[in-house]
């Protein structure tokens, strides 16, 4: 694997998107037989307003004590349920994002709930989830919280463009299809030059026809030869006509993962999460796997 790193981390708090992480991280450590690493950084200055020196030092032991315990329950369910899966951990004071990236150093991906556990639960994604996925050193995985009754979900999607980070995303999803033993559909999405933004010019002639020719040989070229070396992966390609972000979103509303590229060929490259990634975190249903180069 292009990140083949140690293990499989994961980022460890109290929200039901990070329980849903574990446990996903958990099985994905047994599918590709590495070892489970549970990281949980906790940062006792956000609670101690410090009126006095002595409640200080009780709040800062008393979140301290909460964050082993969350540890051990957590290293105990996944011995009952997961008995011969190798597991480590890690309690951390401090940033969780700084944590994280540089455990993502020598991991093979890091997992994580999609939805944040601090005071903004509302925000569709945590911001500790957004920080890692756009400077991780391996592929992110952002995990939702299970909605009851959903159906199973099947296949992966990859999100195609062209960019280099398009390619690192291409090849994580034809080892994920491989390993799942699942169909991959690679989606490029195209749109009207007119609807691009403020500053670029509509081309004096513009034939639909041809720019949608040009754009399924976009994808043409970016996925050649990846089936001569995954032949077992079933292969469909797909090119659309619309936002990159909504057509993602509904192709992948009932895949295993979705995945994309950390930052695509737009105008605004130097962002280290791009516009498509970051609106795809917003609103996908399901996992979403963000593949960025290493930084």
């Amino acid at each position: 694997m292009k990140h083949s790193g140690h293990s499989v981390v994961v980022g460890l708090d109290r929200s039901t998107g990070g329980r849903a992480a574990v446990e996903h991280a958990a099985t994905l450590a047994e599918r590709r037989h590495l070892p489970l690493r549970l990281v949980h950084a906790f940062e006792p200055s956000q609670f101690a307003i410090r009126p006095i020196a002595s409640w200080a030092a009780e709040v800062e032991g008393a979140v301290r004590n909460s964050a082993e315990r969350l540890m051990e329950d957590t290293l105990s369910a996944l011995a009952h349920a997961h008995p011969e899966l190798p597991v480590s951990s890690r309690l951390q004071p401090g940033s969780a994002v700084v944590t994280l990236l540089e455990e993502s150093r020598s991991a093979a991906c890091v997992v994580l709930g999609s939805r944040g556990s601090g005071d903004f639960v509302d925000l569709l994604v945590g911001s500790t989830t957004l920080h890692v996925a756009s400077r991780a050193h391996c592929p992110v995985i952002a995990v939702p919280a299970p909605k009851d009754g959903a159906a199973p979900r099947h296949g992966v999607v990859v999100g195609v463009d062209g960019s280099p980070d398009s390619d690192d995303a291409i090849d994580v999803a034809f080892q994920l299809a491989a390993e799942t033993r699942e169909p991959l559909r690679a989606v490029h999405a195209w749109t009207d030059p007119a609807l691009l933004g403020p500053g670029v010019m509509l081309p004096l002639v513009y034939d639909p026809v041809l720019v949608a020719e040009e754009e399924r040989l976009v994808l043409a070229e970016a996925m050649a030869g990846w089936s001569e070396k995954y032949p077992d992966v079933a292969v469909e390609q797909q090119v659309v006509r619309g936002h990159p972000v909504g057509i993602l979103v509904e192709s992948g509303a009932s895949a295993s993962y979705l995945v994309v590229g950390a930052r695509g060929r737009g105008p605004l490259r130097s962002l280290l999460l791009g516009s498509v990634s970051h609106g795809v975190l917003h609103h996908a249903n399901g996992p979403v796997v963000v593949v960025g180069r290493d930084i």
